[in-house]
């Protein structure tokens, strides 16, 4: 870690919380802090979202935009090891915002204890609260959930089980127990659209971290064991596609090398915004108008496969 142990000067006056959301790619991060946002924000209170994401595609930042709902970037890397140093960068930029709170995502599994040391190192920042988001439909889907679930659990301090109406009960007792397995400590909310109650999740004065002394949060900063491979490709295009073929060739991708895919089409009914995980596609309008359709596509080996999914979208455009 770049700087490590030097405190950063005091940028503005105010003392601003903190809230991390974390997860598995696709599990509804975006959704939950959406809905976040809209809860607390206000004229009189301005909340920034300090986005990580990998590729060069920033979908969810396009639809933040279009709710009004002010973000700062960090692209093309995890936040928990090789972009490290752009949170520091990007945490400067947004104080010089004048937040009344910063809400950082990260990306896929980041691992919580790098992130939870440099966010110390300002003095004018106050972790507020680490929160993971869990699939219950995709549950462990590209990860060995073991390490990764016991090493963040000592950091969580709220889990939101999504998708829970997208389960029978029988798998939401599996995911259930696999969670209270990994997190035997941490409470958690169920919910069907990632969406939580505020109050569950502001003001917690991140009792999780507070626990752990310097020299278990130092170790766990250096440790690689719970970094997930992730690699990621994007297509661009000024032309039209076509929905109904977009989504085809997305349901047909391989799971285990192509995880997650998302981005925002312009098709014959307007702008939409793709969001596809493990081969589920949902769709859902955006009310901007884009200069071009962007698609990313994350996953273990995505790279091996961007050249034939390039040449398949190809076959998708709706040319004039």
């Amino acid at each position: 870690m770049p700087n490590e142990g030097i405190e950063f000067e005091k940028i503005g006056d105010a003392v601003v919380p903190v809230n991390v959301v974390m997860g598995e790619l696709g599990s509804g991060k975006t959704t939950f802090i959406l809905s976040l946002v809209r809860q607390i924000a206000g004229d009189d209170y301005k909340v920034v979202w300090l986005k990580n994401e990998y590729g060069d595609v920033n979908v969810d930042g396009k639809l933040a935009e279009a709710q009004g709902i002010k973000t700062e970037e960090i692209m093309n890397g995890c936040v928990c090891c090789t972009a490290v140093g752009q949170l520091e960068d990007a945490v400067v930029e947004v104080l010089k915002m004048g937040p009344d709170r910063l809400i950082v995502e990260t990306a896929g599994t980041a691992h919580p204890a790098p992130i939870a040391m440099e966010l110390k190192r300002f003095p004018n920042l106050l972790v507020d609260s680490f929160v993971e988001v869990i699939d219950a439909v995709n549950f462990g889907g590209y990860a060995d959930r073991t390490v990764v679930g016991r090493s963040h659990g000592q950091y969580v301090d709220l889990l939101v089980i999504n998708k829970v109406g997208l389960v029978d009960e029988r798998r939401l007792d599996k995911v259930l127990d696999d969670v209270y397995e990994n997190y035997p400590n941490t409470p958690l909310v169920k919910t069907e659209d990632g969406g939580a109650p505020a109050d569950l999740v502001i003001g917690l004065d991140h009792a999780a971290v507070a626990r752990l002394d310097e020299a278990k949060l130092k170790a766990d900063a250096h440790s690689d064991e719970a970094h997930v491979r992730m690699e990621s490709f994007s297509f661009r295009t000024d032309e039209k596609l076509d929905p109904q073929a977009v989504e085809k060739l997305v349901e047909e991708l391989p799971v285990s090398d192509i995880y997650r895919s998302k981005g925002v089409v312009r098709t014959p009914d307007g702008w939409r915004v793709l969001n596809g995980v493990a081969n589920r596609v949902t769709w859902q309008p955006i009310d901007l108008e884009l200069k071009q359709s962007e698609l990313l596509f994350i996953g273990p080996y995505a790279e091996e496969h961007a050249e034939r999914v390039r040449l398949l979208l190809e076959e998708c455009l709706i040319l004039p």
